[in-house]
């Protein structure tokens, strides 16, 4: 095996993996990790995951272990006004991956688990469950996962759209859907924040977002900002450009 590559830059610390495999592995035991060490200090820990392609292997490692889940509340950080059903659904992703084995003891909200509700209860109703469990102004999570779109969106935050509220929560359009996001308020509020990035094409957008002078407006996973560092997990394939 490699060894991983560690540079720090304009406030992120990146880690830089062989391939897709080792950076799935490496992640997982991150993740493994602040679990365990969390949960000697405190009763919970709330963890804000991502959707898409590229966590599901890192999902699936960590379901496999017997980690203390009934601990855990698990806590989508933006999903698809779909039926939670649908294929295009980050929840069937997440029940078909994160919550399965081990990982089914977890507390999982679901953002659309009443399909009769509007937009401002189903909004409302996500705020108020985020209160509950995290318990804090705005709310905190232990541990975020971003990814990190070739666009340089990540949750729900797309390009030229107003992103950037003072809200926790917004609704927005993004790749033909309808979708609903935590917004920067809170995604920048946990405490720890970990992007996920494999792949070549997203070379531009990761080079994009290391980049002091490139504006949110057309890469909006900058505006996730954090008091403590940053962490970014990739491959070679997508740092093959970056001027480190």
């Amino acid at each position: 095996m490699d060894e991983m590559i560690e540079k720090v830059k304009n406030g992120y610390t990146l880690n830089i993996y062989k391939d897709k495999l080792e950076l799935s592995t490496a992640v997982f035991k991150f993740i493994q990790s602040h679990i365990i060490h969390s949960l000697k200090k405190k009763d919970r820990f709330k963890f804000c995951v991502s959707g898409g392609s590229t966590p599901k292997s890192v999902y699936h490692l960590l379901s496999n272990n017997d980690l203390q889940w009934d601990m855990v509340d698990v806590f989508l950080g933006d999903e698809r006004c779909v039926d939670p059903n649908s294929e295009l659904s980050n929840s069937l992703m997440l029940r078909n991956s994160l919550l399965t084995n081990f990982g089914s003891k977890a507390y999982f909200y679901e953002i659309f688990n009443d399909l009769n509700a509007d937009d401002e209860t189903t909004k409302n109703q996500f705020i108020s469950k985020l209160f509950e469990k995290c318990g804090s102004n705005p709310p905190t999570f232990d541990l975020t996962l971003l990814g990190l779109g070739d666009d340089g969106h990540t949750a729900s935050l797309f390009p030229y759209q107003k992103n950037n509220v003072d809200d926790f929560v917004i609704f927005n359009e993004g790749k033909g859907l309808k979708r609903i996001s935590l917004t920067p308020k809170v995604l920048s509020a946990s405490s720890k924040i970990v992007f996920l990035v494999s792949g070549a094409s997203k070379r531009i957008a990761l080079g994009r977002l290391l980049d002091e002078k490139e504006p949110p407006d057309r890469t909006p996973s900058k505006l996730i900002k954090s008091i403590n560092q940053i962490s970014i997990f990739c491959d070679q394939e997508s740092a093959k450009e970056l001027e480190i």
